[in-house]
């Protein structure tokens, strides 16, 4: 489901709508700090079914399981590097994690790679990022890492762990 509202005509506008609402929902919910390293847009929740989108620093890890959203992923990708780099939160490089069976039941091929986009430096790709999560710095690796790169939704389960962990030997076989 893309809108509920009939007037809508689904134009270029309506997806540069769409990107800034879901980027200033964001910022709003995550704060300055935290929205360094967030999930942007969060795939039907923000009416983008099908689409994830995961902020490392400057990189875009994007990953999209849906044909309706691939055949319109120039124009919502380029306004959402658009509105970032109006606030002068610079994109360097978006990274497409599609290497994900459930994309051949639409008819899309997996694969892995950079988009290309004129808004974008292409002597700035990179596939790695360094974030801070609850203090502690990672290297992410949005190509070969888990799903979009890393885990982002699992942040306040870390900082939970931490604090039952404080001051005792823990073995973490899972993160």
């Amino acid at each position: 489901l893309l809108s509920r509202n009939a007037n809508d005509d689904f134009s270029d506008a309506f997806w540069e709508r769409r990107v800034r609402y879901a980027w200033d929902y964001r910022k709003t919910v995550m704060g300055e700090t935290d929205s360094r390293c967030c999930r942007v847009i969060f795939g039907e929740a923000d009416c983008f079914p099908g689409l994830t989108v995961d902020r490392f620093g400057t990189v875009l890890s994007v990953q999209i399981l849906s044909l309706g959203i691939e055949k319109r992923k120039d124009v919502i990708l380029n306004e959402l590097i658009e509105v970032l780099n109006e606030r002068n939160l610079h994109v360097s490089a978006v990274y497409e994690r599609n290497d994900v069976k459930i994309r051949e039941l639409e008819g899309m091929e997996q694969f892995k790679g950079f988009f290309d986009s004129p808004l974008l430096d292409p002597k700035a790709k990179t596939t790695t990022a360094g974030i801070v999560e609850n203090g502690i710095r990672y290297t992410v690796d949005v190509e070969n890492g888990q799903k979009t790169g890393f885990f982002l939704d699992q942040k306040f389960n870390r900082l939970a762990a931490a604090a039952i962990a404080r001051n005792r030997h823990v073995l973490d076989c899972f993160t």
